[in-house]
């Protein structure tokens, strides 16, 4: 349920004529939001393309670095970058990156108002993102893989820039996939099975009694995190759904027994999974935030499509109950369950993409993802670009903006709720031909 706050203001919604090419502007004021938002990300895309900064990138610098394993020293380090996210970058000359996944979620935005407007200039640039991520895929490998541009510390862990990630890959792996899904060109589909091959063969498969195993997080990673091993579920099931090889089936069977049965009681996932005598961070993997949770109800919402199973779906409804009741803030505002601020756009359109993706579901999830597009729009948009900035804290915005952890994903969240909205029988045009 959607938190009130007395304090809070509800929120104006102005009206836009400004809509996406192929696209009628739209006389519902929400859709006329996400729209004019959508052109904003398109034509900063179109000047400025996808390299830039990340929120991880200063992290590697030696001095912001010596201060992660202390628990003062990394707040503040945290509140330095985010209240001089700019300055402080050309102070210690970050440079900037081009990330694979601001491409994989450029494509899957792309193509999905493709599937909207049939305009074929959106399938062209999909394929232009797809390509690229054909070509800048890490070498040395069993398949097709990714990782960041950009070294990754953290307690009991050094990941070297371009070390493959799971994450990376397997939403590169959606696109790939969804690219044959709306082309029907075999390439894409040999390709998403050499991203398979990299998951099946090079990531560690961190085993159970059970028989269950948990897909590592990166090459050398043996973190448990069930949003990255769900992904990597969710590529092998609908993989199989179009080849049926069994072994795609069985490997992903395998990993979804060991994120369900470690879903709360009350429908809440850990980040991940802990044990003693690991040395990772224990706070970290046992957090319950927004984002995550967003990603893990929607991989399995993916994976229930392709393979119905009943306690697939009983997770669903536990899941996504518990999403709504505990990670909802007043008018649309993403929390975590360990607090409201500081409020995070990838949480913002986490918000938007996990409750569009469940309006086929659940319509009234549509209200929630309308409230939280508004939210984001009005405390975290540029209101001259459009771009999104980073983070807002209580009394500070951190006017930072991220290519990949930002812009891409709330492209990606947008083109979605657009794309619900036209299914709830909003005033968008009739798709035809062959979609998802």
């Amino acid at each position: 349920m959607i938190a009130t706050d007395q304090h809070t203001a509800p929120l104006p919604v102005p009206h836009y004529a400004k809509a996406p090419r192929g696209m009628p502007p739209s006389n519902q004021p929400d859709v006329a939001i996400a729209q004019d938002w959508l052109c904003d990300l398109e034509a900063w895309v179109h000047a400025n393309g996808l390299i830039g900064h990340d929120p991880f990138d200063i992290k590697q610098h030696p001095w912001i670095r010596a201060a992660q394993p202390y628990r003062l020293p990394r707040r503040a380090t945290t509140a330095l970058c985010d209240l001089f996210p700019n300055a402080l970058r050309r102070l210690l000359r970050v440079p900037k990156t081009e990330n694979p996944k601001a491409h994989a979620l450029l494509a899957l935005g792309r193509m999905r108002l493709f599937e909207i407007t049939r305009d074929e200039e959106y399938l062209e640039h999909a394929k232009t993102h797809v390509a690229w991520l054909e070509r800048h895929a890490a070498q040395g490998h069993s398949g097709l893989c990714w990782g960041y541009p950009f070294r990754v510390y953290a307690k009991g862990l050094d990941t070297p820039a371009g070390t493959p990630v799971l994450v990376v890959s397997a939403i590169a792996g959606e696109a790939l996939l969804r690219a044959h899904a709306l082309t029907g060109d075999a390439r894409y589909i040999e390709a998403a099975r050499s991203v398979a091959a990299f998951i099946l063969e090079d990531l560690p498969r961190l085993r159970h009694t059970d028989g269950a195993f948990c897909f590592g997080y990166a090459v050398g990673d043996h973190r448990r995190v069930h949003n990255a091993n769900l992904l990597a579920a969710q590529h092998l099931f609908r993989l199989w759904a179009v080849t049926r090889e069994d072994a795609l089936r069985e490997a992903a069977e395998a990993a979804l027994r060991f994120s369900l049965p470690r879903q709360r009681e009350d429908g809440a996932w850990h980040y991940g999974e802990f044990s003693e005598n690991e040395p990772y961070d224990a706070a970290n993997l046992r957090m319950i935030d927004h984002h995550h949770t967003g990603f893990v109800l929607r991989s399995l919402l993916a994976i229930h499509e392709v393979f119905p199973d009943e306690d697939v779906d009983a997770a669903l409804s536990r899941g996504f109950r518990y999403y709504l009741e505990n990670l909802w803030g007043p008018y649309g505002m993403p929390v975590n369950d360990y607090g409201r601020y500081p409020v995070d756009i990838h949480a913002c359109a986490e918000a938007v993409l996990c409750t569009s993706a469940f309006a086929a579901r659940r319509k009234s999830a549509l209200q929630q993802a309308t409230m939280a597009l508004r939210w984001a729009y009005w405390y975290l948009r540029d209101p001259e670009t459009g771009a999104p900035y980073y983070r807002r804290y209580r009394r500070y915005t951190s006017r930072l903006v991220c290519p990949r952890w930002g812009l891409a994903w709330m492209h990606r969240a947008l083109a979605e709720y657009l794309h619900a909205m036209r299914d709830a029988a909003h005033d968008l045009p009739p798709v035809t031909g062959k979609a998802w």
